[in-house]
């Protein structure tokens, strides 16, 4: 018998992209057998990336032990990655449930150094959080042209299985 907990919602957002009936610039950027990342849709920066579980998880307690063991090395790659290749000073980890049908999802999001993006006016933390959220959304083309920087430095440096820096 199948566990319902691993079933696909066709109401899911993160289960339409996962199925690819709902299409996200730049494809997949990163996964592995339990999860999937690709960039962030929204005002949330360029270079954010959304991690989610492959199976429908409506919570952090329902993540199998594959899952929830995966977890930690993948985040870890993943800021590594979006830290090298968008030169990031900071790359902030939030975990988003909000919205039914709830999936879990990390989103990994690069805060860049004072100057490199001036319209940001050097904000941090929530502050940076609540200016990204009224700005306007990346195009879909930053968005897939930051998706694969992002991948092409995952691939060479992870893919292979290779130790994150720290």
């Amino acid at each position: 018998m199948t566990d319902p907990a691993t079933q696909l919602h066709s109401d899911c957002l993160a289960c339409q992209i996962l199925t690819g009936a709902q299409p996200v610039p730049g494809g997949t950027i990163a996964e592995n057998p339990w999860w999937v990342a690709d960039h962030c849709v929204g005002p949330y920066g360029l270079g954010s990336v959304v991690l989610k579980p492959r199976a429908h998880r409506e919570n952090l307690w329902e993540l199998s032990v594959a899952e929830s063991a995966s977890l930690g090395p993948f985040l870890q790659q993943l800021s590594e990655a979006i830290a090298l290749a968008m030169e990031a000073e900071r790359v902030y980890v939030s975990l988003w449930v909000d919205q039914p049908p709830y999936h879990v999802h990390f989103v990994l999001q690069p805060r860049y150094p004072d100057g490199h993006n001036p319209h940001e006016l050097g904000l941090k933390g929530l502050e940076l959080q609540v200016f990204r959220t009224l700005s306007p959304p990346p195009s879909e083309a930053e968005m897939a042209t930051a998706a694969e920087r992002i991948r092409a430095v995952w691939q060479q440096k992870f893919a292979a299985g290779l130790p994150c820096q720290s």
